[in-house]
């Protein structure tokens, strides 16, 4: 009789079977159970162990004794077929061993493919009965995303994208996935006066359990000390299921009517809604807690914003910028230096004062800290762009948009990089997903005008013009009048649209280049502000009328562009000369000023 014939006569085959499905069943709901009561993970690897040295038992359990109507017999055996069956036994069992050997100590699906481990804080609900204490329960959600960061070897989904989820419920498991992430963190915010009640809770992403929540009731003085234990105690139960070790660094406690200065000035920082009053509640958190070093850099970061978000009337009221950004930024750095927020701050000091090479290293420090943290990387995207780096800009705008896929703003970075190449796909694909994400958003209105405007293809601009008007006229009306004013059009007031283009956005800019007035073309770049983006729209094909103009080279000297590229190297469209001279515009026309 055949070796195979003799396993089948002794049911050694039928048991084989039977053990690995019972085996991968048990290990099924073991990787479930063990989780569940709180057990740690080498003890799922043990049970998992104990499982497969069971199979050859049962082999050779199944091979030594027969079951007959007289019990259980031992069964005849020959020498040379029982060699054969051991030999057969320990290559099954090593195929079971390389099976099992894969299996993780966590439920499947814990970790995405390819990962570490990671979380996602969605925003906690408000539960103070008072809608205008949605910047309480906002703040404490950035600030617990924040100390989580600041764990290694733990990625945290960055705050926009996980924001995109507020309000809109949903099934944990589905926002995971498309978060990216193993586990969701979500809670709730009570505050009654200077009293503070959060509930959070820690769920797993693969399967909607909860494997933690706890309640906590704080005095708002020690609302840091809050958001800490929160930290560590999630800390601990990643740390058990994934092993991600760390500790959160105390803080500590601050004014609470500081704090609320603080979140309310960030909040409408964070919109770019209401510059004036959230740089006057981030003034007022600094008087307040002059040893708040958040509250300076964020006031530092809030003055370089309001550049882009508000009148010249509201620039003359709110002071000198770069000074008052300066003063914040050191401040900042005396209290809190290797802050991520704080080298955001001073590296927009830097650009301010048109220090681009220092700029571009605090910008990768403050990255290094916070990896999570977006509004750096697309200030690194930008600077990297304005200085004619344009591939090196993509590559950050990639990384910026792969962190946080929701914010219009992050896309017109890749806009702007496809209108210096002049990649009509790439300023499409911004533009396709600027207004996906908000359809009001200028650069998305406009996204296909300003490609073909700034390329001098005055035909196809009209056309995406009138597009842009009947889509969303509110927001193309000023772009509209200002095109029709650098065409000659007599019957826009001259004397106010030279007031917009001076007073406004830089972008605004190309429009005396068209219309050939080099006057305040050069005048709308002299704002302290503005000059960073100086050379971004120099290099556009609708300025070159104005390349042969003297004052061209002498702000990009005196901007600190030439010493950037002699120090970085040199864009495409511009080359060094001998006796330090230089030149810009396309190579075959060579646009030469001399010195």
């Amino acid at each position: 009789m055949s070796v195979f014939a003799e396993l089948k006569r002794r049911k050694v085959i039928k048991v084989g079977g039977a053990y690995l499905v019972v085996a991968w069943l048990v290990v099924q709901v073991a990787s479930i159970g063990f989780p569940a009561f709180e057990a740690p993970a080498w003890t799922l690897r043990v049970f998992i162990l104990v499982v497969m040295l069971g199979f050859p038992v049962s082999l050779m359990f199944a091979w030594a004794f027969e079951v007959t109507p007289d019990g259980v017999t031992a069964a005849p055996r020959s020498r040379a077929s029982a060699g054969i069956f051991f030999v057969a036994a320990a290559l099954v069992t090593l195929a079971v061993v390389w099976y099992f050997k894969g299996q993780p100590s966590y439920r499947e699906g814990d970790i995405p493919a390819g990962e570490g481990p990671s979380v996602a804080v969605l925003p906690f609900a408000n539960l103070s009965g008072d809608p205008q204490q949605e910047y309480f329960s906002d703040g404490m959600t950035e600030e617990l995303l924040n100390v989580l960061a600041r764990l290694p070897k733990l990625k945290v989904a960055a705050r926009t994208s996980v924001f995109e989820f507020k309000g809109k419920g949903g099934d944990v498991r589905e926002i995971g996935q498309r978060l990216g992430v193993s586990h969701i963190v979500e809670g709730s915010v009570r505050r009654e006066g200077e009293h503070v009640r959060v509930t959070a809770q820690l769920v797993r992403v693969a399967d909607g359990f909860r494997i933690w929540s706890d309640s906590f009731d704080r005095e708002l003085e020690s609302v840091f000390t809050l958001q800490d234990d929160i930290a560590r105690q999630i800390a601990e139960q990643l740390e058990a299921k994934l092993g991600v070790a760390g500790t959160t660094s105390a803080r500590a406690a601050i004014d609470s009517r500081a704090y609320d200065e603080y979140l309310k000035g960030r909040t409408l920082y964070r919109q770019r809604k209401e510059m004036p009053e959230a740089i006057a509640h981030l003034q007022a958190a600094v008087e307040r807690a002059p040893e708040f070093g958040a509250g300076w850099a964020s006031l530092s970061l809030a003055h370089e914003s309001a550049r882009w978000y508000t009148t010249p009337e509201q620039r003359a009221v709110l002071g000198n910028a770069l000074a008052i950004m300066r003063t914040a930024a050191e401040h900042a750095m005396s209290l809190d230096p290797d802050a991520a927020l704080t080298l955001h701050a001073q590296g927009n000091v830097r650009r301010g004062e048109t220090r681009y090479a220092e700029a571009e290293q605090l910008y990768l420090r403050a990255m290094q800290v916070d990896p999570t943290y977006p509004d750096v990387r697309e200030d690194y995207a930008e600077l990297l762009n304005n200085v004619g780096r344009h591939e090196d800009s993509l590559v950050a705008a990639r990384e910026l948009v792969e962190l946080e896929p929701f914010v219009a703003n992050f896309w017109r970075r890749i806009g702007d990089i496809g209108i210096s190449l002049d990649r009509r796909a790439l300023a499409e694909e911004a533009r396709d997903r600027m207004r996906e994400t908000d359809p009001s958003y200028p650069g998305g209105v406009l996204a296909d005008f300003y490609f073909d405007f700034w390329h001098d293809r005055i035909e196809q601009a009209h056309e995406a013009l009138a597009e842009a008007m009947r889509f969303a006229p509110a927001t193309a009306a000023v772009d509209y009048e200002l095109f029709q004013w650098s065409e000659g059009d007599a019957s826009i007031d001259d004397a106010s649209a030279q007031r917009v283009i001076v007073g406004g956005r830089p972008d605004y800019a190309p429009f005396a280049a068209h219309r050939g007035d080099a006057d305040i073309y050069f005048a709308a770049h002299e704002d302290q502000l503005a000059r960073y983006s100086y050379y971004f729209r120099y290099a556009l094909p609708v300025s070159g009328p104005l390349l042969g103009d003297p004052r061209g080279k002498e702000m990009l000297r005196r901007y600190g562009f030439v010493a950037y590229w002699r120090e970085k190297g040199w864009p495409a469209y511009c080359r060094p000369l001998v006796d330090n001279d230089f030149e810009c515009g396309p190579e075959e026309k060579k646009f030469r000023v001399p010195e």
